[in-house]
């Protein structure tokens, strides 16, 4: 006996469970592929932020990510504590410390944007790049239409599917 929905005479799938099938597939295989280079998703994206945003300090980082301040400090503590980044003192302020990627950062950093772009070639393959463009586009104008956040992944924020 077959499963109900099984038979080929099912209703199409809708918007918002392709969406979530999608997302978990990505998240699930990003997070093992990052594993690879003994990262996870929070502590990749957060060496991103810092790398883009060099020499600021930690709470306009987090502010700036939408990651509540003490999931950020746990975030750079662990970064700091594995060599990928350094708390220097802040110019303007030596009672704040500035963010900065070390050289073993940048290797690392560097090999996660490999692994990152491999993958997105992964979930797109078979997409022309203007699709893949397009898709880009549309699933943007969602995320601004529902006021998600630009770059703020849920999971950094309430300890959703990116902490695995």
């Amino acid at each position: 006996m077959k499963a109900p929905g099984m038979d080929g005479d099912h209703a199409p799938s809708t918007l918002a469970f392709l969406l979530s099938q999608v997302g978990i597939h990505a998240s699930k295989r990003f997070a093992e592929r990052i594993a690879t280079i003994n990262l996870n998703p929070p502590l990749f994206r957060v060496l991103n932020l810092i790398d883009a945003a060099e020499g600021t300090s930690q709470q306009a980082i987090g502010a700036a990510a939408e990651i509540p301040p003490s999931r950020m400090v746990a975030l750079v503590d662990e970064l700091e504590q594995r060599g990928l980044v350094e708390r220097r003192p802040y110019p303007a302020d030596r009672r704040v410390r500035a963010l900065y990627v070390t050289r073993k950062g940048r290797q690392t950093l560097a090999r996660g944007r490999k692994i990152a772009k491999d993958h997105e070639e992964e979930l797109t393959r078979g997409m022309s790049a203007p699709d893949r463009k397009r898709l880009v586009e549309l699933l943007q104008k969602m995320v601004d239409e529902q006021a998600i956040g630009r770059g703020v992944h849920p999971g950094l924020a309430k300890g959703g599917p990116a902490e695995t």
